[in-house]
């Protein structure tokens, strides 16, 4: 049976270099001709932080936009990448423009959401990066192994760099 990618999910972290991940997944997308939807997902505030923010910020507008606010700052920084990104290829900017079709930032237990996302919103592939280093069996992070473990559609674990 022969399956065809028409729509790739990337999945972008903030803390590493995400390089690798952007790169195989435009290099996919500009293959087969795939959207791409690129995604960063916000681990939730533990339940004490939670606690404390609740006692310590009374006002529920201030609460509820301050929690906005971490969303809002880990769009930027997403968005940042991926200029930064498309900075290092000038010659394949607006071709890589084209394929991205969305950018989105959740919140949510990563390995959960990426695999929900996937699968409701009908994407054919996953990229997401190793975040280990090494040829052990821990090579994939704790994210990427719970990805690998829920998903329905094949997933590209990237390597980061050396």
């Amino acid at each position: 049976m022969e399956q065809h990618i028409s729509s790739i999910l990337c999945c972008v972290g903030l803390r590493g270099d995400s390089h690798g991940v952007l790169e195989q997944s435009t290099k996919l997308a500009l293959a087969t001709g795939a959207r791409l939807h690129v995604l960063h997902v916000v681990k939730p505030l533990a339940e004490d932080v939670m606690n404390t923010l609740k006692v310590n910020i009374r006002n529920r507008e201030s609460l509820e936009g301050f929690l906005r606010q971490r969303i809002d700052q880990a769009r930027e920084r997403l968005e940042t990448k991926i200029e930064e990104f498309l900075e290092r290829h000038p010659d394949q900017r607006q071709a890589l423009s084209a394929q991205v079709e969305a950018l989105e930032v959740l919140e949510g237990y990563p390995a959960s959401v990426i695999s929900e996302v996937a699968a409701k919103r009908g994407h054919d592939f996953i990229v997401i990066a190793a975040n280990k280093h090494g040829l052990t069996a821990s090579y994939a992070g704790k994210v990427a192994k719970g990805v690998l473990k829920r998903s329905l559609v094949p997933v590209m674990v990237v390597p980061g760099p050396a």
